[in-house]
């Protein structure tokens, strides 16, 4: 037996595609044992073990450098190929190589780009789609591996064995409809595939780079054939169209979850025709997975009233007969199961019988055999968990051959719908809903026992139509409390059917328009000098849906320019200024409106609030109020005292402080409540000025003073002869700081002045302290001293200059 037939002794074919099995042997001396070595040149053969024919027939084989400074650049394509039923042989100079081996099922040399000597592998095209006919075609099914620093040594024997993958460097991209409504069987659906690679090179990676490969500006296109279901009456689907592309081959691609990957992402369009000839259109959705090397990209597009894309890797798994040297045969119907709860796959064979097994204490929990060789696959619902779909497998065998197939437990996607998958409730007009839930092949629940937004009448229900009450949530509002955001406002609440595993959703959107301080919001009132204010107002809270409220009036033209920040909750209006009263006294005072407004999620809920518009203020809050009065030369005495000021406003005089005057012969100072409330600064008898001082804050607040103060100033000349003759009379507003005693007057030191206002009056008395207020002395002024606006209101009784 020579070496060839050790070679092959007892060896079994596996003829699914992936595994190349490299042998090499060599014997420079002993040529007649190489038939096919020539020049001395050891010769190389390659086993495949596991490859198809046309794979075998289809190889071409490129030598790069394997070492010194052309390491991994490329040398020259092997011409010479001798092809066997399940290997290729050929020969090869002593050195170190870095091999490439490219196939496919077809014939795809004239496709493939030829490599430039001396060019390094990344940096060489191999493969590029080109457009025809104005679409972009698919590829073959394009295979490559790379044996990297295969050393050959000549003169001597040379025996090397090792293992690669020849894998695919392709994807397949797979677009289905997997649910649509009102299209039209007999019509055209369209479909584009945008952004698609088109370019490899000789490592088998994208070109230039993964993250930023060459694509198409033409799309590749397919047109779907839709049916009606027959188990789901007003649903669609449609048949598959396959596409395959360039995918990269990373340098991890052999792991479950490669980082070595492409990153951009293909897009779809698609132009379906609807029942009564309208078009459903939508271009360049972005599809939500990239496609991987020797994997299946598989695309669902949900056509509702808009287009949803989902996209799951799959393994592209080669189905095809596995045999062994008796010629048993063994394939089934799938080559892969996914199921919720029970599935059935067929299995045909050669063999006399055949027997089933799965990996016990999973979630797998039963396969038996069945009639017409079918296999029942059965597994747990109870231990699924929502959103997670997993991963298991069974075997079949047939004599020597075993085959094992992946069962993936997910949903039976379209066996549970509602007919309302919103409902939208408010106060008073909308306190129920109902909506209808249909069960296909099992019976159902709610995942969300108590959604707080609305109570549901039952939770569960059997297969079939299943109607179900929803009951508005309400509770006494308190936006310091969690209570109220957690009842209004929106949740989602899931419906499950319990034996498919398929779940649909109903939103609850509990609306509800909160406004605070007894449904009454707050405006700013226009100061200093304004005619409008603008308020943002945080006094209203809204629930449900966006959170928006529209549509605003108010009856009172004041209030007006309203609109609504759903974002920031903030509600923000302007609002005029109080004047212009038939009654002065009236005018900047506080006044009430109202606005209306309704909820955008229930347009019929409405409400109205109150508006209240404070008092002007015109002045910040002072702390002392002064008068002085000035002139030149000679001697003037000056009276200043409250009066009028009862608390039942009726002009009476208030006992706790009004007619107690201070000045020249009366008193110096008046105290209240412990503290000095009226104080004279002194007589001046040569023109110093005098001075009397208010110390307002002793009366904010108190309970027994009205909200207008009145207090009368009279002056004097002391000196005779002097009159008629004018005084001039300066009022002041402090805060803070101290009033220091300076003479005859009073300073303030230390604090802000916001408020003066000058009169230069007539004084036409001489002396009479004995009748100040009657006539003795001239009457200068009355000052109301508003203690809510801080107003100094002036009316001057003596003749102004």
């Amino acid at each position: 037996m020579d070496k060839k037939e050790n070679f092959m002794a007892g060896k079994y074919i596996n003829i699914l595609l992936g595994l190349l099995t490299i042998f090499l042997s060599a014997c420079s001396d002993d040529r007649d044992s190489l038939s096919g070595q020539a020049g001395g040149d050891p010769l190389l053969t390659f086993n495949m073990t596991r490859a198809g024919g046309n794979i075998v027939s289809n190889t071409l084989v490129y030598l790069f450098d394997g070492q010194g400074s052309d390491a991994g650049k490329f040398n020259h394509k092997v011409q010479e190929v001798t092809y066997g039923p399940d290997r290729l042989s050929m020969t090869v100079a002593a050195g170190t190589w870095n091999i490439a081996l490219v196939t496919a099922n077809t014939n795809f040399s004239g496709g493939l780009i030829q490599p430039v000597r001396s060019a390094a592998r990344k940096d060489l095209k191999m493969w590029e789609t080109q457009p025809a006919g104005g679409v972009l075609p698919s590829m073959p099914e394009l295979r490559t591996a790379s044996i990297d620093g295969q050393q050959v040594i000549g003169g001597q024997d040379n025996s090397v064995a090792g293992t690669t993958i020849l894998s695919r460097n392709v994807a397949l991209v797979k677009v289905v409809i997997a649910d649509a409504g009102g299209l039209d069987v007999n019509g055209t659906h369209k479909l584009e595939l945008k952004d698609v690679p088109t370019t490899l090179n000789w490592e088998g990676g994208l070109f230039p780079t993964a993250k930023n490969p060459r694509v198409s500006t033409v799309p590749m296109t397919g047109t779907f054939r839709v049916k009606d279901s027959t188990s789901l009456p007003g649903h669609q689907r449609s048949d598959t169209l396959y596409f395959v592309i360039p995918a990269h081959k990373g340098n991890d691609y052999l792991n479950a979850n490669p980082k070595d990957t492409i990153e951009s992402h293909m897009k779809v369009s698609v132009d379906l025709a609807c029942v009564g000839g309208s078009h459903f259109q939508k271009t360049d959705v972005v599809i939500p997975r990239v496609p991987r090397v020797n994997g299946i990209l598989l695309v669902r597009l949900l056509v509702g009233g808009k287009l949803d894309v989902t996209a799951d890797i799959l393994g592209w798994e080669d189905v095809e007969l596995n045999a062994d040297l008796s010629q048993t045969q063994l394939y089934t119907d799938k080559a892969s199961v996914g199921l919720s709860y029970k599935d059935t796959l067929y299995v045909n064979t050669n063999a006399s019988d055949f027997t089933v097994n799965y990996p016990t204490g999973g979630w797998i929990t039963s396969v038996r055999k069945i009639e017409n060789n079918g296999v029942e696959i059965t597994a747990d619902v109870n231990s699924y968990v929502d959103g997670q779909p997993r991963s298991s497998y069974i075997t079949i065998k047939a004599n020597n051959v075993t085959k094992r197939i992946p069962v993936t437990q997910r949903p039976d996607e379209g066996t549970i719908r509602v007919n309302n998958k919103r409902l939208v409730f408010c106060p008073n007009l909308h306190e129920n809903r109902q909506v209808e839930i249909t069960s296909i092949g099992g019976g159902w629940k709610f995942l969300t026992a108590d959604p707080k937004k609305a109570r549901a009448n039952v939770q569960s229900g059997n297969a079939g139509k299943s109607n179900v009450n929803f009951t508005r949530s309400s509770v006494a509002y308190n936006k310091t409390l969690d209570e109220g955001h957690l009842v209004y406002g929106d949740t989602l609440v899931i419906v499950k059917n319990i034996m498919t595993l398929a779940t649909d959703t109903i939103r609850l959107v509990n609306c509800y328009i909160y406004v605070d301080n007894d449904n009454t919001i707050s405006a700013a009132a226009p100061q200093g000098g304004a005619t409008t204010a603008v308020t943002n107002s945080e006094d209203v809270i809204v629930y449900g849906g966006n959170r928006m409220i529209e549509n605003f009036s108010s009856p009172q033209s004041w209030i007006h320019d309203i609109s609504w920040d759903f974002i920031a909750q903030k509600l923000t209006f302007t609002t005029d200024r109080n004047i212009g009263n038939p009654n002065p006294e009236d005018d900047d005072e506080p006044r009430a409106g109202t606005m209306k407004f309704r909820h955008a999620a229930c347009p019929d809920y409405e409400v109205t609030a109150g508006v209240y518009q404070d008092i002007l203020v015109t002045i910040p809050p002072f702390h002392f109020f002064v008068v002085k009065f000035t002139w030149n030369g000679n001697d003037v005495d000056i009276a200043v005292e409250f009066a009028g000021n009862d608390l039942a406003g009726n002009g009476n005089n208030n006992s706790l402080y009004d007619k107690k005057a201070v000045g020249w012969s009366l008193q110096r100072d008046v105290s209240y409540k412990g503290q000095v409330l009226l104080q004279w600064g002194g007589d001046a008898t040569g023109g110093q000025g005098e001075t009397a001082f208010f110390n307002a804050p002793i009366l904010e607040g108190d309970v027994n003073s009205p909200r207008k103060i009145k207090l009368d100033v009279y002056a004097t000349w002391y000196t005779s002869g002097r009159a008629p003759d004018k005084m001039t009379f300066t009022m002041y507003a402090y805060k803070g700081g101290t009033m220091n005693h300076v003479g005859t007057n009073f300073v303030n030191v230390g604090g802000e002045l916001l408020y003066n206002e000058a009169h230069t009056v007539m004084i036409t008395t001489t002396r009479g302290v004995g009748s100040y207020a009657t006539g003795g002395y001239t009457r200068v002024a009355t000052i109301t001293y508003d203690r809510v606006k801080h107003s100094a209101k002036v009316q001057i009784w003596a003749a102004k200059i």
